[in-house]
């Protein structure tokens, strides 16, 4: 299956931030992604319309390995999705193999808890949708993402 089409400008990698959540948090992280690339950032989304034929399984593999940072949404959405632990591997080894510094972790405001396999993670933020309305949140969370360009 070949990858979805995104501009390579980051040497190895074509897209800044992969973006890991479960399949009910789409519309948030849909006007989360339109907002970033409106910043200039270039996602990967676990979830896309445009690319249904890919399995999710690849974009997971395909999305984490391709993208220079992750950023989960961590709702309990996301805990329940059936492609969690799988998901939170892959990047959870990345983490491993580069840096700490390439996971963003913005935590829904309705969970309680972390999941166990994220605490010991930096959370970025507890958002809730209010938050991801913000131009000043959103233009931080982008300045991050652009980090180590």
């Amino acid at each position: 299956m070949a990858s979805p089409v995104l501009t390579s400008k980051n040497g190895p990698f074509k897209c800044d931030v992969y973006l890991g959540f479960g399949v009910t948090d789409l519309p948030i992280v849909q006007c989360l992604r339109e907002k970033l690339e409106q910043c200039g950032i270039v996602c990967y989304p676990k979830y896309d319309a445009a690319f249904l034929w890919q399995s999710v399984h690849t974009a997971i593999t395909e999305g984490v390995a391709h993208s220079r940072k992750c950023l989960l949404y961590v709702s309990q959405s996301f805990i329940e999705d059936q492609w969690y632990k799988y998901e939170v591997a892959e990047v959870l080894n990345k983490v491993r193999r580069f840096s700490r510094d390439m996971l963003i972790i913005l935590k829904d405001s309705q969970l309680a808890d972390m999941p166990y396999e994220l605490n010991g993670c930096h959370v970025s933020a507890v958002v809730d949708a209010g938050s991801l309305e913000d131009p000043a949140f959103v233009s931080s969370l982008a300045t991050e993402l652009k980090k180590g360009r």
